[in-house]
């Protein structure tokens, strides 16, 4: 019953978000994670929820399953409510672990204010250098309202990678979304395509070799279409990740679509 509740709440902040894509009671990160990669790194999500508004709140987490070829990864979570001061600002560090106690998975994340205050979300998903520090990459939440977003820049060759992300925040309705998804050259001319089918909320990341780009792509850009989403309504979040190959940093890229 908590879990619907929970949900609904959800859907009613994005009604909330779309007359205001900056401020509002709550807000997504389309990918959160504790994870190994690649060259020995391993990456993990600390999340910023700062309450603008001067009297305390608490918020509630819900923490959607990547969904993979052997279904999702885990089942859909609800943390229990986490204070924030008026005014203030909590840090949740490795954020799948500490507040979920996953390991070794990725997922999608709404926040949402139980008192309906508003909030400002930040996170960054990162690893360790082993000469010192961390690298990594803030992944933001730019909400998309239409059919159609795009990410410039993507690159795919022996000197970098790229995998592409959707996350879905609401249950397809009736039963699936499908989401398309078109990679180009810098000349406009296509190069991969695929598509990402949606039964229930959650994430999916594909690297874009799964869409048939083969090395190299240099000047890259990527389109997501999702022919179901403007006539139902539904809020849908996209990116891509361009990581170096011999580094391991990355940096990541929010699909923007028309206003």
């Amino acid at each position: 019953m908590r879990r619907a509740i929970v949900l609904t709440a959800v859907v009613l902040v994005w009604t909330v978000q779309a007359g205001a894509q900056f401020v509002a009671p709550g807000g997504s990160i389309p990918v959160v994670a504790n994870i190994p990669g690649e060259e020995d790194t391993f990456w993990r999500s600390d999340v910023n929820i700062f309450n603008l508004d001067t009297a305390a709140t608490s918020v509630t987490l819900v923490l959607f399953p990547e969904l993979t070829d052997d279904g999702p990864a885990f089942d859909l979570m609800v943390s229990d409510p986490i204070p924030v001061p008026g005014g203030g600002q909590v840090t949740l560090r490795n954020v799948v672990t500490g507040v979920f106690g996953l390991r070794n998975v990725k997922g999608g994340l709404s926040v949402l204010s139980n008192d309906f205050l508003p909030l400002v979300l930040g996170s960054r998903t990162y690893t360790d250098d082993p000469e010192g520090g961390t690298y990594g990459q803030n992944v933001e939440g730019v909400v998309l309202l239409n059919d159609t977003a795009w990410v410039a820049g993507v690159q795919h060759d022996g000197f970098s990678r790229t995998n592409v992300g959707v996350f879905l925040n609401i249950p397809p309705s009736p039963l699936t979304i499908v989401f398309s998804v078109t990679v180009k050259d810098g000349a406009g001319e296509v190069v991969g395509s695929g598509s990402l089918l949606f039964d229930q909320a959650g994430l999916q990341q594909k690297s874009l070799g799964t869409f048939g780009v083969s090395d190299p792509l240099l000047d890259g850009t990527v389109e997501f279409h999702c022919s179901d989403c403007a006539d139902q309504s539904v809020p849908w979040f996209a990116y891509a990740s361009v990581v170096d190959q011999a580094t391991g940093d990355a940096v990541y890229r929010a699909a923007i679509g028309h206003q």
